[in-house]
């Protein structure tokens, strides 16, 4: 009996004695578990992190970044001896803000002068270029604008200053893929689509100093817009088509936002071809288009007292143009360029009303009770009824690597309009309706930095520099600007 409790004693010591074993066995592989998971969960963050170095660098290589960075101050004098028939009123009060229009007993639209205050500008534009795979590419460019155009902001159109707050935007003006399946091939095509290279075309690039911005003609077709380009190469031939849909970038971009009208609508499409040949050492790029705004729907920068409410689509209107650009011109260092183009009207009928026929509390209303801003016809009309021209011409001349100066003059017709909404130019000269002139210098202090002066004169000859609709009335005013600036890019 001994002997069996005995052995039943050491049967159950032995089988403790196992299972402790056992247990420590476990033990012994939840730490070497524990100790392998916080191996792996070490080199995962290790390759984590070094992935992540890896992506970013990858794509910092990947887009090509490129600022540009422009400080500009403007002097501008405006003298309006008077235009035709106008005869609206303000009072004399300088505690009057124009806000409304109102009777008094000076003139509100002529026959005074103005003095503005040094304006300073300040834009930044950061590009993007991006080689996606061996058929596409990218290309954006963010930009900011700052100005200090505040209460004297608007415009030269009005005795009184119609005030505005002080104001920066920053906004997307490109974003867009070019697709070319075949780019060794001499007839290969391009897709482009987003918002598009559609301003600051040739030859606006002679004065900015920089390459061609734009696929088209800037007296042409010089505006914001996004949609479709196709573009079929024929060796030097590049020939263009166009659909997309025009916008205006918000006013800031614009300091002085008189001479161009804010669209609010319309459909572009446009043909357009251009030709680079060489002749006797010179290099000539001719280039010419076609374009239609359809269902053509814009308002004049009215300021606060009138706004685009009541803005109607009155139709269509074309613009065709040519023009010649010769660089280097027999082997001098002397660029030169002709442009000319023709503005289409095709009115619907519709008609436009900012024409006063009376006041009300001191406010002075149209027939459909909204406010207005002249007593004159001008104010009021259907699209324009016949067509338009103008001519833009100009030399630079490059004196050594650090100095170039040039010359331009551009004059358009009684019923010229230009689609120019897009213009980098601040007074938008192209779609004046007179002449202009315009001279400056580059002073370059290395491939990064240089420095721009000018001056520049625009002889109004007619009302509505930059309008779709009325009849223009006579006009006699003169703006004179002198204007500094300072660009850097990389």
């Amino acid at each position: 009996m001994k002997k069996m409790i005995l052995s039943l004693l050491l049967g159950y010591v032995a089988s403790i004695a196992n299972e402790r074993s056992t247990l420590w066995q476990l033990q012994n592989h939840l730490d070497q578990l524990q100790k392998e998971l916080k191996e792996i969960k070490a080199e995962q963050n290790d390759s984590y992190e070094t992935l992540q170095r890896v992506e970013t660098k990858t794509i910092l290589d990947t887009i090509n970044f490129s600022p540009e960075l422009e400080l500009r101050f403007d002097s501008l004098h405006y003298k309006n001896r008077g235009i035709e028939k106008e005869d609206t009123r303000i009072l004399d009060d300088p505690l009057y803000t124009g806000n409304a229009p109102a009777p008094g007993n000076l003139q509100r639209r002529d026959e005074y002068t103005k003095n503005f205050d040094i304006a300073s500008t300040i834009y930044f534009d950061l590009r993007m270029n991006a080689k996606l795979d061996s058929a596409t590419t990218f290309h954006g460019k963010l930009s900011f604008a700052e100005t200090s155009q505040s209460y004297q902001r608007l415009c030269i159109l009005s005795r009184d200053i119609k005030a505005q707050p002080s104001s920066s935007a920053f906004d997307v003006t490109l974003a867009y893929i070019d697709y070319t399946p075949h780019k060794n091939d001499p007839y290969a095509y391009t897709l482009s689509m987003g918002i598009l290279p559609t301003t600051n075309g040739t030859p606006m690039h002679f004065s900015q100093n920089a390459p061609r911005q734009s696929m088209f003609p800037a007296l042409v077709f010089d505006m914001n817009s996004y949609g479709l380009i196709f573009t079929q190469k024929m060796h030097n031939l590049y020939a263009r088509t166009v659909f997309a849909k025009a916008y205006t970038l918000r006013s800031v971009f614009y300091p002085y936002q008189c001479n161009r009208e804010n669209i609010d609508n319309a459909t572009i499409a446009g043909i357009y071809a251009d030709d680079t040949f060489v002749y006797d050492h010179s290099e000539f790029l001719l280039s010419a288009g076609f374009n239609a705004l359809l269902d053509f729907k814009a308002h004049p920068y009215l300021g606060p007292d009138v706004t685009s409410a009541q803005t109607k689509v009155l139709g269509d209107i074309y613009t065709t143009g040519i023009g010649l650009d010769v660089h280097h011109l027999h082997a001098w260092n002397l660029d030169l360029f002709l442009h000319a183009a023709l503005s289409i009207p095709k009115p619907n009928g519709n008609v436009q009303d900012y024409k006063i026929v009376r006041y009300e509390d001191g406010i002075g209303l149209t027939s459909d009770n909204t406010p207005g801003f002249s007593e004159a016809d001008y104010a009021s009309g259907t699209m324009l009824q016949k067509n338009g021209h103008a001519f833009f011409c100009g030399t630079k001349y490059t004196l050594n690597k650090s100095f170039d100066f040039g010359m331009e003059y551009n004059h358009g017709s009684k019923y010229w309009f230009s689609a120019t909404q897009g213009a980098k130019n601040l007074y938008n000269k192209l779609s004046l309706r007179g002449d202009a002139y315009e001279a400056y210098m580059h002073l370059m202090f290395n491939t990064h930095l240089y420095a721009k002066g000018g001056f520049l004169q625009m002889n109004e000859k007619f009302t509505g520099s930059g309008w779709h609709f009325g009849i223009p009335a006579k006009k006699d005013a003169t703006q004179r600007i002198f204007y500094i600036s300072l660009h850097a890019k990389y």
